[in-house]
């Protein structure tokens, strides 16, 4: 039996003060469709695809709600959709069990298992999962919930929620993790309550019991604490501030503000510079100044302003207790003291 194939054009003159981003037409294609008036509800189904402005929409299934002017209100795609945007050289997809389109509101909400890929020049360069994502086709925001976890080129994130900032040409420009957010990047992971990374720039923003850790070239690992930490990948440059506290093999470092700079020759980290009074502690050494400044390779540090040492001699100490304490007698050693030898002396009445 020959299948229905009906092409349904909605020519509709949609207000650009309410949905500037909207093309005029939104072409509807489906195998079969019924117009329920009473509700003013569209149903199609079979092969079900919807096209506006630069975006297509397509699943087995779907709903059209229209006002009482009949101009179209809101969209229900369901039983697996797909929304597709092209912009450039890129190209936006989002999958998931249902996509809801709100005409009135410009949004696109995608719900059950949704999964979002973001393609330059036919190469997926990031996708999103989360267990809800919202996309404002008026401020471009993609607006993840749940769950999330990001994968861009060589960057792994992962966050309770996260809002995805595209440009113009459909790339990520701002990415801001929100909630428990860590990334991963290569050698370096990085903690904290917020995240807000840059793309275009290549500067990563933790805020919120920051943490971060690198392993550097000798496979050693530096360990970050503070409030705040910024990372500059171009100048491979780390600015930290707010109770800082960095570990490195067995230096213990703490102070207001440090920066982590690399080697002018080799470009890798190898100097990191305290502001403010700061301490640093290595074994029984404590060191507190107004600025200390730790060399990686070789390993050393200096310290400048109000210079303040302290030396904690708790092998000595114990030597000199274990020498100088007396130890009790066991009960052997008691007797033996104290037992007589008669033998050793001459009886009184042997005394001439």
């Amino acid at each position: 039996m020959r299948k229905l194939f009906l092409i349904i054009t909605l020519l509709i003159v949609i207000s650009k003060a309410i949905c500037p981003a909207l093309a005029e037409n939104v072409i509807v294609q489906a195998n079969k469709q019924n117009y329920n008036a009473a509700n003013n509800l569209m149903t199609f189904e079979g092969n079900v695809k919807v096209d506006f402005d630069n975006i297509s929409i397509k699943s087995p299934k779907a709903f059209l709600k229209t006002g009482q002017d009949g101009k179209p209100q809101a969209a229900t795609f369901v039983q697996g959709a797909e929304a597709i945007k092209i912009d450039r050289n890129s190209k936006s997809s989002v999958k998931a069990n249902i996509i809801k389109v709100s005409i009135l509101e410009n949004k696109i909400r995608a719900q059950g298992n949704p999964s979002s890929t973001i393609t330059e020049n036919k190469k997926p360069i990031a996708t999103i999962k989360s267990d809800e994502q919202e996309f404002d086709m008026e401020s471009n925001i993609i607006t993840a919930t749940g769950n999330v976890t990001i994968n861009y080129e060589e960057i792994k994130a992962n966050s309770t929620n996260a809002k995805i900032k595209i440009n113009e040409s459909g790339k990520p420009e701002l990415i801001n993790l929100i909630g428990s957010a860590r990334v991963t990047q290569g050698k370096n992971i990085v903690n904290a309550t917020n995240l807000l990374f840059n793309p275009i720039s290549n500067e990563l923003i933790a805020s919120g019991s920051a943490k971060s850790q690198t392993i550097l070239e000798d496979m050693t690992q530096v360990s970050i604490w503070s409030d705040y930490q910024q990372f500059d990948q171009n100048t491979h440059t780390l600015i930290t501030s707010g109770r800082v506290k960095i570990v490195y093999k067995d230096y213990i470092a703490t102070g207001p503000k440090a920066t982590f700079l690399p080697d002018t020759k080799t470009n890798k980290p190898n100097k990191i510079v305290f502001m403010g009074r700061s301490k640093i502690q290595e074994g029984s050494r404590t060191v507190e100044a107004d600025k200390l400044e730790l060399s990686v390779n070789p390993k050393t540090f200096t310290a400048e302003g109000n210079v303040r040492s302290q030396f904690t001699q708790i092998g000595l100490n114990n030597k000199l207790n274990s020498s100088t304490k007396k130890q009790p007698k066991t009960t052997e050693e008691t007797n033996k003291e104290e037992k007589i030898n008669l033998d050793d002396f001459t009886p009184v009445n042997d005394i001439k």
